[in-house]
């Protein structure tokens, strides 16, 4: 854990630190922007840290907790360190580098930056990300090889009439990563005053949060996914419609590679993480798949719920 969050943290530190040393020496507003002929973009100091601080560690907070997610191969892990590490060393030295432009000038204007500069931050990057990756490589040891066994659905048994449910959420770590990030990418982008950009922002990492999560429902009326802030369900498969129901081990192969809604030949499924997932095999010959913690007793319900008779199942309520 400490290999992905220590980078962010020190770049964070290192603006902190390089801002407090230069600040009496600071013009107001601050230059944020450098093209050759001087500077034509200005921030007011505390916007400009502000901006700084929360960039690092949206950036970081967000590629850490990609790399901390369950199920993830070490391959994927390790080039997501990478990753971490190039754009905390990135970030942080860039966004050192603009008080220093801006230190003993009178004005914003006056302030100056070199092109030498910036290719020595994107340098400085590129060997960030080649430590990180070489340190990930020692602390981030490959899984033991071999076949996830799947659980064995444990037999259920159902009294007549008698009425039962079974209910799990499951959640995509990549979306209830990305959406919050969004969210706050958004908030960043105010604070700097590129408000353009806020809305396209806060309205994908909207939509991410609210999709990032789903309810896997097993009862009377079947498996039900559903979307816990709205009450239509997504995807209905009634009792007349299953044939069988079984557990699968799904696992990823690349980075999120497999997650999301898949459909192919005679299958379909909605895989939001690896480990445990409800198989179904429907009347027509299709499987659908989707992933659920506890999904051998999801599986054990369904299956008692199909083999009883049609006259032993309680009544629709209206």
């Amino acid at each position: 854990m400490a290999v992905a969050v220590l980078p962010p943290a020190v770049a964070a530190a290192a603006v902190l630190l390089v801002y407090a040393r230069l600040r009496p020496q600071l013009p107001e507003p601050l230059a944020v922007h450098f093209p050759a002929d001087g500077a034509d973009g200005t921030l007011p100091a505390w916007r400009f840290l502000a901006a700084a601080l929360g960039l690092i560690a949206l950036t970081g907070g967000t590629l850490a907790r990609l790399t901390l997610a369950d199920g993830l191969p070490a391959r994927a892990r390790r080039a997501l360190t990478a990753g971490g590490w190039a754009a905390a060393a990135l970030l942080g030295s860039l966004c050192c580098l603009v008080p220093a432009a801006n230190a003993h000038a009178a004005r914003a204007a006056d302030a100056r930056s070199s092109g030498t500069a910036v290719a020595a931050c994107i340098g400085g990057a590129a060997l960030a990300a080649v430590l990180g990756l070489l340190l990930s490589g020692a602390v981030l040891r490959p899984a033991p090889a071999g076949q996830a066994t799947p659980p064995v659905p444990a037999p259920i048994r159902l009294a007549p009439g008698e009425a039962v449910s079974w209910s799990r959420t499951v959640g995509s770590p990549l979306l209830r990563t990305l959406g919050p990030a969004l969210l706050g990418l958004a908030a960043v982008l105010l604070v700097s005053g590129a408000g353009a950009g806020a809305l396209p922002a806060a309205l994908i990492g909207a939509i991410a949060t609210a999709t990032g999560r789903i309810r896997v429902t097993v009862d009377r009326h079947g498996l039900t996914v559903c979307l816990p802030l709205l009450r239509r369900p997504w995807m209905q498969l009634p009792l007349e419609r299953i044939a069988a129901a079984d557990c699968r081990e799904v696992r990823w192969t690349g980075i999120f590679g497999d997650e999301g809604y898949r459909s192919g030949p005679g299958r379909s499924g909605l895989v939001l993480r690896p480990g445990e997932a409800v198989a179904v095999l429907l009347t027509d010959g299709r499987e659908f798949i989707v992933s659920a913690p506890d999904a051998a007793t999801a599986a054990g319900l369904l299956t008692a719920l199909v083999r009883r008779p049609r006259e032993d199942r309680p009544c629709s309520s209206a």
